[in-house]
């Protein structure tokens, strides 16, 4: 499917996935917004799980009269409290075990059967333990501000200077072994570290790729207890506009030598601010 085709239609109405809940964390832009929302509507992806939520980071009356439009419930506080409190407060404010967090400028581009098929491995790879957290951002369509695949490609790519730079940095050419998911069509034949699945996903350790905070399906509990925990207990010198946003918080030999697995599928959302 190319990035420029629309979505289909669903056909049917999907039941729950069973401990699914999907988070929003939306700051202003409640246009875009609303036409995501309507993409995941007709692709049936609101019908996967009983439990929906905006958090607005700057809850006014432009947000409360947006959500209640769109009849999904919201929280949020009146001030932005970054992505880091934001997310925070998402998941604090909702009760699912497994939750889908997307903020609002995630067009989704694949089909309903994929969504209800891709989001059904990822909660069931949670449940089983078999990862710490499954990735839903579009392998081959990812979009903007997904500068890590400029950076493999130095290290791993057709760059005459690549093989030099693993020689010199290998730390750094291992770390980006995982993002081979999102630059090669198989990745596995070039990396035995990144795990192929009978499903079709694929396993990697967090030692080859990052924590990221788009577009994700994560155990709440895990995600509060220990990813907001440790970030908030160990901020970074360097913020988004003034907050921690959790990535660079675990952007550190202590995610890399966590042991945790990350799953990666085909991915269903790109990612594209207006």
């Amino acid at each position: 499917m190319s990035a420029a085709s629309s979505v289909e239609q669903k056909s049917k109405i999907f039941k729950p996935i069973e401990g699914l809940g999907i988070g929003f964390l939306c700051w202003k832009n409640y246009q875009p917004f609303g036409e995501v929302l309507d993409q995941y509507r007709e692709a049936g992806l609101l019908d996967l799980a009983a439990e929906k939520m905006i958090y607005f980071n700057g809850l006014d009356e432009a947000a409360r009269a947006f959500a209640r439009d769109q009849q999904i419930p919201f929280d949020g506080s009146s001030e932005n409290r970054g992505i880091l409190g934001g997310f925070k407060g998402l998941a604090t404010a909702m009760a699912s075990d497994y939750l889908l967090l997307l903020e609002n400028d995630l067009p989704l581009i694949e089909n309903a059967d994929e969504v209800q098929r891709q989001l059904t491995q990822a909660v069931g790879a949670l449940r089983r333990g078999e990862v710490q957290v499954f990735r839903m951002r579009h392998r081959h369509y990812p979009g903007q501000k997904f500068t890590t695949l400029d950076k493999y490609r130095k290290y791993h790519g057709d760059d005459p200077l690549a093989s030099l730079r693993r020689r010199l940095r290998p730390g750094k050419a291992k770390r980006l072994i995982g993002t081979a998911l999102y630059a090669e069509q198989e990745p596995e034949k070039k990396f035995p570290e990144i795990i192929p699945t009978a499903e079709g996903w694929w396993r990697v350790s967090a030692a080859h790729l990052p924590w990221t905070n788009q577009s994700i399906v994560v155990r709440r509990d895990f995600f509060l207890d220990v990813i907001i925990a440790y970030a908030e207990a160990h901020p970074s010198r360097r913020s988004v506009n003034g907050f921690p946003d959790i990535e660079k918080e675990w952007n550190s030999p202590k995610w890399r030598k966590s042991g945790w697995t990350i799953g990666v599928g085909q991915g269903l959302f790109t990612h594209e601010r207006k």
